[in-house]
C-alpha cells in the first residue's frame, strides 16, 4: 500500500471518529453503560489512527508490503472492533446476534496490527 493511500485512510477516519464522538456526545442520548461502551469505541479508533500513520511513515522507509498488512490489519480492526461497539452502545446488548464473535476479531487484527507494524520496523534495512 502506498503511503499516500495509507495517510489519505488515516486522515479520513479522523475525519469519521471526530463526527462520531460529536455524535456520541451531543446528540445521543446514552444510558451510562452504554456511553462509555461508545467511548471505547471512540479511544480506539482514535488510537489506531496514529497506527496508520506510522504504517505510512514505514511504508516511506521502503516497507510498503510490511506496511500495507499493517494497515490493512488496523483497518479490519477499526471496522469490526470499534464499529461493533459503536453498534452495541447504539443498538443495546445482544445486537450483534450470531455476529457477536466480530468484536473479537477486530482486536485480534488490531493486535495483529501492532505485530505486522513492529516487525516491518525491526527487518527495515537502514539507507547505505
Amino acid at each position: 500500500m502506498q503511503p499516500k493511500t495509507i495517510l489519505t485512510t488515516a486522515a479520513l477516519n479522523g475525519f469519521f471518529v471526530t463526527g462520531l464522538a460529536a455524535l456520541g456526545t451531543h446528540a445521543l442520548q446514552l444510558a451510562n453503560k452504554d456511553a462509555a461502551l461508545f467511548q471505547k469505541a471512540i479511544e480506539f479508533h482514535y488510537t489506531h489512527i496514529f497506527a496508520l500513520v506510522a504504517c505510512a511513515v514505514l511504508a516511506k522507509w521502503d516497507q510498503k508490503v510490511w506496511a500495507g498488512r499493517a494497515a490493512t490489519l488496523f483497518l479490519l480492526g477499526i471496522l469490526c472492533f470499534s464499529a461493533s461497539l459503536y453498534w452495541r452502545a447504539i443498538m443495546g446488548a445482544g445486537s450483534l446476534g450470531a455476529f457477536h464473535w466480530v468484536t473479537p476479531i477486530g482486536g485480534l487484527a488490531l493486535m495483529s496490527g501492532w505485530l505486522a507494524l513492529a516487525f516491518g520496523a525491526w527487518t527495515r534495512k537502514p539507507a547505505s
